[in-house]
């Protein structure tokens, strides 16, 4: 649901051309003079990644780079392959697979720079579960522009670096939200998906809140989110599905007097700050908050100030706010703020996996759904699901 390769050829600089960039920012893990280059494009990762486990049973690291073009060229990012201790996590990002995670801030799409330009790069570094936790991680980075002396000649670039320390946090062990079979973890982990390219920039800062976000909606005996009317809430069998606590804790903040908006299509009149609809958002200690939104109108039953238990309802699911059809959308945060926040990597402490939907947005539509029963089935203990995974809560 909405929610509203490369060889290695060194490049010698004359004095003009020294002049078109600015150097780079310095970076955690300094490598000998000798061995450093002069890059045109400066990347910075936002936020120490920290390991969180998936239902696909590796670890995955989920961060952003923000990279800007400090020179007066084009210049085109070719390759970003995460690693560490000198090994590979997982597979490179180039092509397309480099493009679909690379967000232009002009509005361009691709992985070209203009002069000045820059862009929000979308890491998922992910590794087995064998492989000891690393300390650190760096990145190989290819880049292409053309030769000011010569246009028909590209220079190409290649070098290691753009370093940062791993945290040490732990993901936060949570009871699920929900109770019964059949959830869809819709825009989940680790995909593209409007969660993960919903980066805002409040008040001047870049804010991820919706980095390891859920949305989850509930398939019906015809494995369809709807029958009936599309436009009917009461048409979807979830609607008014209880909401419960994942974490013991403290309720630090509410709404609950929005109204439902109609299924089928985004609000026309939405602003930022009625994005989440009606909520509650709970301290759940050591820095964490976990949000619950899109609540059903005037079905909050904890107040502000409350102390609550796990799995103690907290509302009702509901389709208010920026959505266009009923579900729970679950996140844990750095900050009490729903838009002043980071989004922390979780677990749940069990559910079981039944498949995979194929077809999300068709369900959107009316579609049945068509399932993948052979994937990321069985029992799982301390994972977060993965996208479009079908779970079970509870027995």
């Amino acid at each position: 649901m909405n929610a509203r390769g490369l060889s290695f050829r060194p490049v010698l600089f004359t004095a003009v051309l020294l002049g078109l960039f600015a150097l780079a920012s310095p970076a955690s893990a300094i490598r000998p003079d000798d061995d450093a280059v002069l890059s045109p494009v400066d990347f910075q990762v936002l936020n120490r990644p920290a390991p969180v486990r998936g239902a696909d049973n590796r670890r995955h690291m989920v961060y952003e780079i923000q990279a800007v073009n400090q020179s007066g060229m084009d210049v085109e990012i070719r390759k970003i392959a995460p690693r560490a201790q000198g090994n590979r996590l997982g597979l490179p990002f180039t092509g397309d697979r480099l493009g679909e995670r690379t967000r232009i801030n002009s509005g361009a799409t691709g992985t070209t720079l203009g002069p000045g330009g820059s862009a929000m790069i979308f890491i998922d570094a992910s590794y087995s579960l064998s492989r000891k936790r690393p300390k650190a991680i760096s990145h190989a980075i290819s880049l292409a522009w053309a030769d000011p002396g010569n246009p028909s000649e590209l220079v190409r670039q290649t070098f290691i670096g753009v370093s940062t320390r791993v945290s040490g946090q732990q993901p936060v062990v949570l009871t699920p939200p929900l109770r019964g079979p059949e959830w869809v973890a819709a825009n989940g982990c680790c995909t593209m998906n409007a969660h993960r390219g919903a980066t805002l920039a409040i008040d001047g800062t870049v804010r991820v809140p919706e980095r390891f976000a859920i949305d989850f909606v509930q398939l019906n005996g015809q494995d369809r989110l709807f029958t009936g009317p599309l436009n009917d809430l009461f048409s979807y069998g979830y609607y008014w599905a209880p909401v419960r606590a994942a974490a013991p804790g403290k309720v630090v903040a509410i709404r609950q007097n929005l109204p439902e908006q109609v299924p089928g299509a985004l609000p026309p009149d939405a602003t930022i700050q009625m994005a989440g609809g009606n909520y509650v958002v709970v301290n759940i200690g050591h820095g964490r908050y976990a949000f619950y939104a899109h609540l059903a109108t005037r079905s909050v039953r904890v107040r502000r100030g409350q102390k609550v238990k796990a799995g103690q309802v907290l509302g009702l699911l509901g389709n208010t706010g920026n959505t266009d059809g009923p579900h729970l959308h679950f996140h844990v945060m750095n900050s009490p703020s729903p838009l002043q926040s980071s989004g922390l990597p979780f677990v749940f402490r069990g559910f079981r996996g039944q498949g995979v939907v194929r077809n999300v947005a068709g369900l959107q539509a009316g579609e049945v759904a068509d399932i993948a029963r052979d994937r990321l089935r069985g029992r799982y203990r301390g994972a977060l699901p993965m996208e479009d995974q079908i779970v079970r809560f509870g027995k």
